[in-house]
């Protein structure tokens, strides 16, 4: 499971929001890599697979002790990320003509944020590859031998937005004016099943007249009943988009200070711990969790991430790590400094003062 979507502020500030659920111990690792890194990618037995030099510098969220990231932000503001589509993702065949151009799935976000600086060249690149199907030997909550299957979503600092999908072994591009992503089903069906929760809003009725009973709302929120609260990919779905579009509706952020602030407090909000989603593979009890939260700046091109065992925001400045790094570097997440005392910062109270602005006269 993940989730995704994207913040605009009035000024031209574009913040990408990407929520990483698998659950389990996914060895996520904070990842920077400097223009010039080289890359191979996995191709099928006696397939050629692509290599590459990285033309821009990207940090992102590294996984399953791996090289390849599972997404992240270039020095460009181009930022993207891979989520699971299940059931309905068919990727492409190759053959000998298609050799040196061959990635996997998992190989798809390193590609392009290494590669591209903006969605239009995304798109541009796509057909210069191969997505081809391939089992990822690797130890993960799901299994050693994993057949992924992805969905990829893209955005840059113009506000442009777009999903990348394989059905049908075919590459499906999809303008994303929404800005949401989850999982399956695809994004065309997600994107339809939106009409049915249309009656959702930020306003409730105060009150209602039912024959002669006057009827009044107890409390404030009767507008979004109806929101799906359960962590299915769809309902996870309709959430999102209902709590940031409202949200930008209702209350705009003005400014970089206030998109930012926003993007973190709604990253926070569809966030799960773990417990509450569980699911029996097998003889094992799988249970899911968000493990790592990623704020993408792309305006500035800041890294904001958060990690499940040190739920404490820290950054990154990709283009600040580019001008003084010639090497890779990683980090581990889950670690940091203990959260600080806020004892020495409190001061004297007089309560006097505050009283005397309830006093009566």
């Amino acid at each position: 499971m993940c989730s995704s979507f994207r913040i605009k502020t009035s000024d031209g500030h574009v913040f990408f929001v990407f929520n990483f659920e698998a659950g389990g111990d996914n060895h996520t690792k904070v990842v920077f890599y400097p223009k010039g890194t080289d890359f191979s990618a996995s191709a099928p037995e006696g397939r050629k697979a692509a290599s590459w030099s990285s033309k821009y510098a990207v940090a992102g969220m590294g996984w399953y002790n791996q090289p390849m990231l599972g997404g992240g932000v270039n020095e460009h503001g181009l930022a993207c990320a891979n989520l699971n589509l299940p059931m309905f993702t068919e990727y492409q065949t190759a053959d000998e003509k298609d050799d040196g151009k061959i990635i996997a799935a998992w190989d798809v976000p390193t590609y392009f944020l290494t590669q591209c600086k903006s969605v239009e060249e995304v798109k541009a690149a796509i057909s210069k590859i191969k997505v081809v199907s391939q089992l990822w030997h690797l130890d993960t909550p799901f299994g050693s031998d994993v057949r992924v299957e992805f969905h990829y979503t893209f955005h840059d600092p113009s506000g442009a937005s777009m999903v990348l999908e394989y059905i049908d072994g075919e590459p499906k591009i999809y303008d994303n004016e929404l800005g949401v992503l989850t999982n399956s089903p695809n994004f065309e069906w997600q994107r339809t099943n939106l009409s049915n929760y249309i009656h959702l809003s930020t306003l409730g009725e105060a009150s209602k007249q039912v024959a002669d009973v006057q009827l009044t709302a107890l409390g404030s929120g009767a507008g979004m009943l109806g929101l799906p609260g359960d962590y299915t990919p769809p309902s996870r779905f309709v959430r999102t988009t209902a709590l940031c579009h409202t949200a930008e509706k209702t209350k705009p952020s003005k400014s970089h200070a206030e998109g930012l602030q926003s993007a973190l407090r709604l990253s926070n909000t569809i966030s799960f711990p773990e417990g509450i989603s569980g699911e029996v593979m097998g003889d094992h009890l799988y249970l899911g969790k968000t493990d790592f939260q990623m704020v993408a700046d792309t305006s500035k091109k800041v890294m904001y991430f958060k990690h499940y065992d040190y739920p404490i925001w820290q950054s990154l400045d990709v283009c600040a790590l580019a001008q003084n790094n010639e090497i890779p570097l990683i980090l581990d997440p889950s670690k940091g400094p203990a959260i600080p005392s806020a004892e020495t910062q409190l001061e004297p109270k007089d309560n006097s003062k505050d009283l005397d602005k309830y006093r009566l006269v």
